[in-house]
């Protein structure tokens, strides 16, 4: 009776086994596309237009800070307001200044000063080409910037040399480039 109850299970289980399988065509999944990112207002493209109006008024100077990403060697340098600087054959000239730059809902650049976001308007070129246009930021240096595979440029500090008196140095809006 062992046997019988053993071959019995056997063949239960077999039958099981091949019932399961049944039907179990592979299914080919369908992927979601990627949604497209919405334009980011601090621009990550090598030209970010115009700079605004307020942000050229401003004068000062720009410390910028160059690491050559084959040697990790470092590099400082400074560009006043409207000059122009050599650094490893690029042309780096500082169009503007923000002590507090934020954006707006509306994709406007402001100079907030309840905003601790200091920044700087460059333009860089090499060998005559545009290579980068638009902002550098004291805060989160890694996430802005121009983009080069052989030199990373981070902006350390502002400082801003104040306006004679009467002149309009307040943030006033400008759209963003």
């Amino acid at each position: 009776m062992r046997a019988w109850l053993g071959a019995l299970l056997l063949v239960l289980a077999a039958g099981m086994g091949l019932t399961g399988c049944e039907d179990k065509q592979p299914k080919q999944i369908h992927w979601q596309l990627q949604l497209e990112a919405d334009e980011d207002p601090h621009g990550a493209g090598v030209d970010q237009g115009d700079v605004p109006d307020w942000a050229a008024r401003r004068t000062g100077v720009a410390t910028l800070v160059w690491l050559e990403k084959a040697t990790a060697r470092v590099k400082t340098m400074e560009v006043d307001t409207g000059q122009q600087a050599e650094m490893e054959g690029f042309q780096v000239r500082l169009l503007g200044l923000a002590s507090g730059l934020r954006v707006d809902t509306s994709g406007t650049f402001l100079d907030d000063e309840n905003v601790d976001n200091p920044a700087a308007f460059v333009e860089i070129r090499r060998g005559g080409q545009l290579v980068y246009r638009g902002w550098l930021y004291v805060k989160f240096p890694e996430l802005f910037g121009m983009d080069d595979s052989g030199w990373k440029i981070w902006l350390k500090a502002i400082r801003l040399r104040h306006a004679p008196s009467g002149a309009d140095n307040q943030g006033t809006r400008s759209s963003a480039g």
